[in-house]
């Protein structure tokens, strides 16, 4: 948890100064709501390091009530995600039209220095540092690079992440895509809704699992209009839909719905799209559990997760 970049200056007044008074544009995050816009500042610090500025909300939709006065882990993981877009479309060159896609996300929390929740928002500060990029003849913008986070809260630092994230052009996106792209989730679900208190979640909508025919766990997210999760349409199941729906899994196979994530590690080999139906099935592994997404007989994303 304390591991360092070792790249970046260790006196604090050596760094540019960081605003929390107003959101990034959402067009750099890819967010239509400005109210899940996470950012709110970024400099460029040479050498491929970057000081970023996030604010989280207490009254974030991820919120969950009884859980500590903490925020919800998983904010670390859209930090990221948003940390990631950002700093491609600001610094890197990268075109808003571009399409990112998540090929690995994870995260580490250090349950001693996460922040209390306290009034108003938490403002939080990341060191960010952009590497093993990969470029191709032609273009002046990365098409692959992985990004690390140390997150801290005033001089304390309390989780990090990392992330490897592949950058597609429309017209490559869509040769991928082929007849999926623009696809939408099928109607008429044979699916058994879980109550939010069986998987950990703040209300109905946030549901993002279900008991199909055979009893099996299908992902099958309740609300395709979660604020945080579908802020706009997708044509396959994002990467966080399927990071949250691996958590709720756990909670549902342990029966333990108080444990508080501070650890993923999630990677997808492929895209997981909205039919065939995706099943998620996870299991005790090390001090944590595993976890993999399966569609049409083969696994699309699998990772673990680490628990208080």
């Amino acid at each position: 948890m304390k591991e360092s970049t070792g790249s970046f200056p260790s006196d604090a007044a050596t760094l540019p100064a960081l605003s929390w008074d107003r959101s990034v544009p959402r067009s750099l995050v890819h967010r239509k709501s400005i109210a899940e816009v996470l950012l709110t500042d970024g400099h460029a610090l040479g050498d491929g390091r970057y000081l970023l500025a996030a604010q989280w909300s207490r009254s974030h939709t991820t919120f969950r009530p009884g859980s500590g006065d903490r925020h919800d882990p998983l904010l670390i993981a859209e930090t990221l995600r948003q940390g990631c877009l950002y700093l491609c479309q600001r610094f890197l060159g990268v075109p808003v039209t571009s399409k990112s896609v998540i090929k690995v996300i994870g995260f580490r929390l250090d349950p001693a220095m996460d922040p209390v929740v306290g009034y108003g928002a938490t403002d939080v500060t990341c060191r960010a540092r952009v590497y093993d990029v990969r470029r191709a003849e032609g273009l002046a913008w990365p098409v692959a690079l992985s990004l690390r986070l140390e997150l801290a809260v005033g001089d304390a630092e309390f989780g990090s992440a990392e992330g490897r994230a592949r950058i597609l052009t429309e017209d490559e996106y869509m040769g991928l895509r082929g007849t999926r792209a623009g696809a939408l989730p099928p109607p008429g679900e044979d699916i058994r809704r879980l109550p939010p208190t069986d998987v950990s979640a703040t209300a109905p909508g946030g549901v993002m699992i279900a008991h199909d025919g055979t009893g099996s766990l299908r992902v099958a997210p309740a609300d395709l209009r979660h604020p945080l999760f579908f802020d706009h349409p997708s044509d396959h199941i994002p990467g966080m839909v399927l990071l949250e729906a691996a958590r709720q899994a756990a909670c549902l196979t342990s029966g333990n719905t108080s444990a508080r994530l501070t650890g993923c590690r999630m990677t997808a080999s492929r895209f997981t799209d909205w039919d065939p139906p995706a099943y998620v099935a996870c299991e005790p592994a090390g001090e944590g559990w595993g976890f993999r997404v399966t569609q049409g007989g083969v696994v699309t994303t699998e990772g673990n997760l680490w628990w208080a």
